[in-house]
Parts: C-alpha cells; sequence; structure tokens
C-alpha cells in the first residue's frame, strides 16, 4: 500500500534534486569574444552605419530576416561567441533603431542569437546620447528586476550601463550592480569611458562588479584601433584591481587585420576577454584543470540526475537516491529492496547504465 505522506515527500525530494540539477550549468564571461562596433570605412561616420554596431539588435527595424543572419555570420566569422546588445534605446541615434522594450518582447530575438550560437550580454543602460539614463533610480531598478524576471534564462551577463561615469555618480553604479547581484547569478560588468576608473579615474565605480568591461580609447581617430603600447599598460593597471578584465572597446573596425591583432595581443597579456575583434580562440577562459568533479562531470550530472529524479517519481516505491563520487568519476543510482529481493539501477561517469539484482535465502 503506498503511504500519502511518503507520496508527498517524494513530490517536494523530485523538486529540489530537478532544481539543483538544472541550475548547475552557469553562465560565464570568462573567454568572452564579441565584435560589438563592426564599422567600415565604406561608411561616411564609419561606426554609425546601420549595421555598424550589434547594440541596436533588439530594435524591430534593424533588419530583415536575412540581413540579420547575415550579420550573424559576420559576428562568427570574426571569431564570437557572444553578442553586446541594448535592452533599451528610445531616440533613434542609431540607424540599427529604437529600441522601446515596454512595447517589445525580446524572447524570439533572443532565442536566434542563442540558437545560432551568439550568447547574449544585455547592456540595460545605454549611452546619454539615448536620453534613458534620465529616468529615475527606482525607475532604473525596477527596469532591472523586470529584464531578469523575463529574460535571465536567455542572458549570459549584463553590463549596468555603457559609460556609467558620464551619466551616473559612483554610489549610483555601486547601487545598480548591487541590486542586479541579488536578483540574478549571471556575471555583472561595469562599463566606463576610456581608462582605468573612465574619465574620472576612480576606480570605486567598479566595487561589487563581477567583471570590468574597459574602454581603451583612442579608437576614433588614425586607423580606427587603439595604440598598442598603451593598451597594454591600461589593461596591465586595470587588472591590478583584482577584478577580471574584458578588453572590450578598443576599434571601431573590429574586423581589421589592426583590430584582431590587438585583441590576440591583449589575451597574450591576461584579458579574459575581447570585445571588438581577435584571431585566437584561447583569452580568458576558465581552466578545466582547476575544476572540482561536480564541476567537471555537471553536465553528465544533470541527465543523469533527471533520469533517475523522473524514475524515482513515478515509481510506486520509495527508491533510495544515491551518490557515490571521487575528484575523478561519479556514480548516481538507487536501490529497492523487499523480503529476499534487490534490485538497483545505476548511471556512472563513463555513461554506463547497470541494473543489478540479487535474491537471498
Amino acid at each position: 500500500m503506498v503511504n500519502p505522506r511518503a507520496d508527498e515527500i517524494k513530490q517536494k525530494i523530485v523538486f529540489l534534486l530537478l532544481s539543483c540539477f538544472l541550475t548547475t550549468a552557469a553562465a560565464d564571461l570568462f573567454g568572452v569574444r564579441s565584435s560589438f562596433l563592426t564599422g567600415s570605412l565604406d561608411e561616411p561616420q564609419i561606426w554609425l552605419g546601420r549595421f555598424g554596431t550589434s547594440l541596436p539588435y533588439l530594435s524591430p527595424t534593424f533588419g530583415t530576416d536575412e540581413e540579420r543572419q547575415a550579420y550573424r555570420n559576420l559576428l562568427k566569422a570574426n571569431g564570437d561567441t557572444h553578442i553586446d546588445i541594448y535592452a533599451q534605446a528610445r531616440s533613434t541615434k542609431l540607424p540599427g533603431g529604437s529600441i522601446y522594450p515596454e512595447h517589445q518582447d525580446f524572447t524570439a530575438k533572443l532565442n536566434e542569437l542563442n540558437a545560432d550560437g551568439l550568447k547574449p550580454v544585455l547592456w540595460l543602460i545605454p549611452e546619454s546620447r539615448h536620453g534613458d539614463h534620465r529616468q529615475s533610480m527606482e525607475a532604473h531598478l525596477a527596469f532591472q528586476n523586470e529584464m531578469v524576471l523575463k529574460h535571465d534564462t536567455q542572458i549570459d551577463g549584463y553590463v549596468v550601463c555603457l559609460e556609467c561615469d558620464e551619466t551616473f555618480t559612483v554610489e549610483q553604479v555601486n547601487a545598480l550592480v548591487a541590486n542586479l547581484k541579488s536578483r540574478t547569478k549571471k556575471k555583472i560588468a561595469v562599463h566606463l569611458a576610456p581608462g582605468v576608473g573612465g574619465y574620472k579615474r576612480d576606480t570605486r565605480y567598479y566595487k561589487g562588479a563581477d567583471f570590468i568591461y574597459l574602454q581603451i580609447g583612442d579608437h576614433l581617430t588614425g586607423d580606427y584601433t587603439a595604440d598598442s603600447a598603451m593598451a597594454v599598460a591600461m589593461l596591465k593597471e586595470a587588472l591590478t584591481l583584482g577584478v577580471p578584465v574584458v578588453a572590450n572597446e578598443y576599434s571601431l573596425l573590429s574586423t581589421s587585420e589592426q583590430a584582431r591583432a590587438l585583441g590576440d595581443l591583449l589575451c597574450q597579456n591576461g584579458a579574459a576577454g575581447t570585445g571588438n575583434g581577435r584571431s585566437i580562440e584561447d583569452c580568458g577562459q576558465r581552466r578545466e584543470r582547476n575544476q572540482k568533479w561536480y564541476e567537471k562531470y555537471e553536465k553528465e550530472m544533470v541527465v543523469a540526475g533527471i533520469a533517475m529524479a523522473t524514475l524515482f517519481a513515478v515509481s510506486r516505491y520509495d527508491l533510495p537516491l544515491q551518490l557515490q563520487a571521487t575528484e575523478d568519476s561519479y556514480q548516481i543510482g538507487m536501490t529497492r529492496s523487499t523480503k529476499n529481493h534487490t534490485v538497483g539501477i545505476d548511471y556512472r561517469d563513463d555513461g554506463a547504465v547497470m541494473m543489478s539484482y540479487r535474491f537471498s535465502f
């Protein structure tokens, strides 16, 4: 006879198991590769052409389906794994179009990016030209909460604002970071005007941030790519703060040879990622040798755990779930014993599924 109380407890355990397994694979900005400034020398204003930046991708007028696909192909051909996009931009300052989140549902476009191998990094407040920063702090915090609630599962990380120091005080940026971190486990970055600490040279802006998105500067004239020696020196200065640094902005022409060469150099000097192109893939990624057993096998354990939890849920009996693990392997399974019989099933890290049966006299 099935115990109703046992069934209730079983359901709660299954819920906890699934919650645990499904949240093991966390997003990570280490090794991020994007090209958010895709200017062209054929355009009069370089990056202010229609497809000169990825930031307005969520605008309904960014492009047709075919044009969007061509743009995604451009980014992937440049070695990108992520894409930088605005969550709001209510003016028409960029040819790519305006973004009114109160009138749009970003779900389909975010799914489109993820499905095509470009993980979205959501920039929550655009640069000052768009005017969105003029809202109250209460409105900014509420907007953060809304975006996390609606799209957190589709987002790989957040940047609180573009060139935050031009429109917000240290205390305001710290509050934006703190609120966002209380709402999501995704990584949070701060982007300032050129220089370590922005134009004010105030590194308190980075308080609480998981990443510094460093703007090198010196990329608006000449060959539109920052000076290499200056860029490396600035990166090394930023790294002394003890926060991972993504070399985010150093060229208007992310697909140019100069931009990719500088991106490579910054990767080789400790950058946790790049935002304006590079040629190499090895740039700031976490190393597997530092992983614990549960990090190393997290994807396999998700699959095995869900399967076991499902079997546990539909069973008429109480099946104790067991986990055995070492630094090098794991085994997850369950057994059921009746008078003279014991039946078990186990899933091992090498993919083996083992059934067992024991009869005792």
